[in-house]
């Protein structure tokens, strides 16, 4: 089996390598559950690289494979289907699958391209497992692979739901062995240093299920986390094998669970592993005991979905206010962790009073980093919903599907461009600040650092 994550801008005939590149983690964890399963697989990252499409058939063709599966969030929806129907072009008989964040929400429409033989809902390690045995032994009869919708003839099926993974732990580590080189990634600055650098998930699944957000769609509400002892032992094994000082933990929340991750910082103090760590977090999973246990195992910087600064906003979409916010970024700076605040524009009763109080309510924080996006109303979550039924989507051209730029949808106070320029406008007011600059320019401890940064500014900005 082959695994492509496909390159951004490849449908449009300009494939991009991104500013930034992470390890791509569904792939290396169904990498590593197939070779569990004695299957051969290779990944080819060519999201990372900005492959063109001459090199990625060239991977195929000289692989050979007897499935190619193919991994895609919405925006790069269209350039998935394009490397499905070249792969059909090389050889009919390849199965092709397709899996990821797209899929799931949206599982009828790589069907309905004619190139994608199986489209994967959720979780795939299971499913694809599966899916190879029944390929290597020769069945077509699908229906018994729970979590996939496929064709048969001209009828489309769809599957029962696939069982979520309960213990995360009997998974294996994802596949880094099959990656070009560890060394090659290029994460943001605030989350980690390029070379020695891993993004690591410990748990699945999110009880919170905020309108924006497509995680609780795919892993479900259902909090399953490893166990203590079976992180640190990745993190070990990632120390000692690639030499990673910097990790970044992508669970959607990592703190949901105190004693557990006060077990994980223990782990990581017991076993001298020198390592700097940055994690998400919600303003009220954190008291100060936690805090002093995650600086003490390395914690660099906690990244708080705080999203608006608008009371009523944050009732509605957050469960949250302003003052337990406050309390919560002015705790992990007094400690010494450095807080992170993402915010973003254009939720429903949005009006440019309530954009400014964001933009003035990150600005009082004790932030010396944010990030601000538009809202995107991905398929898969409860905001999609909302716009089809107010007839509010302006196109589905996923390729505009894309946090930096224009909203795809209407917006019932503010024009697109409104919203655009009120992310602009922050990003602008929050980063040109004396102290900030100040911040800034102290952590930078090599050319790429500063590279980093200046690339960061300009994808903000223009």
């Amino acid at each position: 089996m082959l695994l492509i994550s496909p390159p951004k801008g490849l449908f449009a005939g300009c494939p991009e390598k991104p500013k930034f590149q992470t390890h791509p983690q569904g792939l290396l964890y169904i990498a590593s559950i197939l070779q569990k399963n004695k299957h051969y697989v290779e990944i080819l990252d060519a999201w990372s690289f900005g492959l063109n499409l001459d090199s990625i058939k060239i991977k195929i063709i000289d692989f050979n494979p007897h499935i190619v599966g193919i991994t895609a969030m919405t925006i790069l929806a269209y350039d998935a289907y394009l490397v499905a129907k070249v792969v059909k072009e090389i050889d009919s008989k390849i199965v092709t699958v397709m899996g990821g964040p797209h899929a799931t929400a949206l599982p009828e429409e790589p069907i309905n391209t004619d190139n994608i033989d199986i489209a994967v809902i959720g979780e795939g390690e299971y499913t694809m497992v599966a899916i190879c045995n029944q390929v290597a032994q020769g069945g077509e009869d699908l229906s018994e692979i729970r979590g996939i919708v496929y064709k048969c003839g001209k009828k489309v099926i769809k599957t029962d739901h696939a069982y979520r993974i309960e213990q995360l732990d009997k998974i294996p580590f994802p596949a880094y062995h099959l990656l070009p080189s560890m060394a090659d990634y290029n994460p943001p600055p605030h989350w980690g240093k390029k070379g020695k650098f891993a993004s690591v998930i410990t748990s699945r699944g999110c009880p919170y299920g905020c309108a924006f957000c497509c995680v609780s769609e795919a892993w479900g509400r259902k909090y399953r986390y490893r166990s203590p002892d079976n992180v640190v032992d990745e993190l070990e094994f990632l120390n000692k094998k690639y030499g990673i000082t910097f990790i970044s933990f992508r669970d959607a929340v990592a703190t949901l669970h105190k004693q557990r991750m006060i077990e994980i910082c223990k782990g990581i103090i017991d076993r001298k592993l020198k390592m700097k760590w940055n994690c998400n977090a919600k303003a009220h999973e954190v008291d100060e005991e936690l805090l002093r246990w995650m600086k003490k195992a390395g914690c660099k910087t906690i990244m708080y979905g705080i999203e608006s600064g608008n009371e009523q906003i944050l009732s509605q979409f957050k469960r949250a206010d302003k003052k337990f916010i406050e309390q919560a970024i002015n705790l992990t700076h007094k400690i010494g962790i450095t807080p992170y605040g993402y915010f973003m524009f254009g939720l429903p009763g949005e009006t440019k009073e309530t954009m400014r109080e964001t933009i003035d309510f990150a600005k009082s924080l004790k932030l010396h980093q944010a990030g601000f996006t538009s809202v995107i109303p991905f398929p898969g979550t409860k905001l999609w919903d909302y716009c089809i039924n107010h007839n509010l989507i302006l196109t589905t051209d996923w390729s505009k599907y894309d946090l930096k730029g224009l909203p795809p949808s209407k917006h019932l106070n503010l024009k697109a461009e409104e919203i655009l320029r009120a992310q602009k406008t922050a990003f602008r007011e929050f980063y040109m600040r004396p102290k900030v600059i100040f911040y800034q320019l102290k952590n930078i401890r090599s050319f790429n650092d500063l590279k980093n940064y200046i690339l960061e500014a300009l994808i903000n900005l223009i």
